[in-house]
């Protein structure tokens, strides 16, 4: 009667055994499912877009520099040098094209009224000028500046910005003495002598 007890009773034993394993796997599956669905979900991302068109505006020269008289000059047989002021101004290039610029001083022969007298070209000089560039702006390093004679008939690159650089607002100023005119005994004669200065703003450097 006891053997016949055992023998019943192990199936029983075996059974909860295997229906223990099988609820433990089934709830890891279930653990592992809802670990997948929060990594999932996760995951999700919205995009948005958004564009702009950028136009450019134009390469501007802002204020008429203003050049002073040199005044009255007493010849004492010697050579002398005389100077006066020019005026500061501003270039703006808001073109967005990184093509450069560039500004030319040029000015007329010295002469008297009619041009009966008139002074040697390469007689009037001006300093080299000095760059602030405004906020924003590509750095005064890409703009060259030059001193040098201007009263010949090509005049004088004072300013020239190199491409993709000059891009934005600069103000443009001078010393006091900015301009100078050389004066020889040989080739000066009493007279009243003007001369006509032009400033021009080009494209390209």
């Amino acid at each position: 009667m006891k053997l016949n007890r055992l023998k019943n009773i192990s199936p029983m034993i075996s059974t909860r055994k295997g229906g223990d394993c099988m609820k433990s796997m089934i709830k890891k599956a279930v653990v592992m499912v809802v670990a997948a669905s929060v990594i999932m979900s996760g995951s999700v991302a919205s995009l948005a877009s958004t564009s702009t068109e950028i136009e450019g505006g134009s390469l501007t020269l802002l204020d008429t520099p203003q050049a002073g008289d040199f005044g009255t000059v007493t010849l004492d047989g010697g050579i002398q040098d005389v100077s006066t002021t020019f005026g500061g101004f501003a270039v703006v290039d808001s073109r967005g094209t990184g093509d450069g610029w560039h500004v030319k001083v040029k000015a007329s022969q010295f002469e008297t009224e009619g041009g009966a007298q008139k002074l040697p070209e390469n007689s009037m000089s001006i300093s080299e000028p000095t760059v602030s560039a405004h906020d924003g702006a590509s750095n005064e390093t890409t703009i060259t500046t030059q001193s040098g004679k201007i009263d010949h008939a090509s005049g004088l690159k004072i300013l020239s910005a190199n491409e993709n650089g000059g891009m934005g607002t600069y103000d443009i100023s001078f010393d006091a003495d900015a301009l100078h005119l050389n004066l020889q005994p040989k080739d000066v004669k009493v007279g009243t002598y003007t001369s006509t200065i032009e400033v021009s703003l080009t494209s390209g450097p």
